[in-house]
């Protein structure tokens, strides 16, 4: 009773509470769970630098995984998200993404991703990395993909690496060849930009001469099935 008459009387008092209401409606709080796993073993992989950001707002949070490969985060606001793991001598090519809108704040968010833990003498596949038809320069997506080798390199030390471009089989065998010594050229100065050594960097066009499913020469593929084929690869060894 007391309490309505002071609101009656103080339209000051009445006036914060219908705002602390309101913000109290809007601090809508969402957990976000997480695991990270190794891609090969399967294992929980500790230490992982999480960066989740906040793509309207731009507001970034870190945390990283603990013993069992896990973090949790706490979200204030309904909007989408992208989710990006590093670890030193580890990659993870893929920028994760997942949304609050629309979402209880009773429920939680869980998602497992993976990351790759880098070995040497093992083949790796930049995924997405995709050059304009007929350049060797202009990368259409993935050039991030270069920082993320360049960064690698520098954690190792005493390796080199060996850069190999693939094309389809669309075109000729011999343009094939000259397009994707060009282009791993071209990765090679990017890779020199980030200040590694050239001696250190072999760039090998490799054509259409390891084509990884059947669309050869006159065979009739998609173009799903022909992209395939077109894909950068590298291999980290010893000196």
């Amino acid at each position: 009773m007391r309490f309505t008459h002071l609101l009656t009387k103080n339209p000051l008092c009445y006036f914060l509470l219908f705002i602390s209401s309101i913000t109290l409606a809007e601090n809508n709080e969402f957990t976000l769970k997480g695991l990270y796993l190794d891609s090969k073993t399967g294992n929980t992989v500790e230490g992982v630098k999480v960066c989740v950001e906040n793509t309207k707002s731009g507001a970034k949070t870190t945390i990283y995984t603990d013993q069992e490969g896990k973090f949790v985060i706490t979200l204030n606001d309904e909007s989408d998200f992208t989710v990006h793991g590093t670890k030193p001598k580890y990659f993870d090519q893929l920028i994760h993404s997942f949304s609050t809108v629309g979402l209880s704040t009773e429920e939680e968010i869980d998602v497992t991703y993976t990351i790759d833990e880098v070995r040497l003498n093992e083949t790796y596949v930049f995924s997405n990395l995709e050059f304009e038809i007929n350049s060797h320069y202009k990368i259409n997506n993935g050039e991030e993909h270069i920082q993320v080798l360049s960064d690698l390199m520098k954690e190792f030390s005493n390796i080199k690496v060996t850069v190999k471009v693939h094309s389809d089989s669309r075109g000729s065998d011999e343009y094939n060849k000259e397009v994707t010594q060009r282009r791993a050229d071209y990765i090679k100065e990017l890779l020199m930009a980030e200040k590694i050594l050239a001696s250190n960097i072999f760039a090998e066009g490799i054509g259409e001469d390891e084509l990884i499913n059947k669309c050869d020469n006159g065979v009739k593929c998609s173009n799903s099935m022909h992209l395939q084929n077109r894909r950068v690869e590298f291999i980290l060894e010893s000196i």
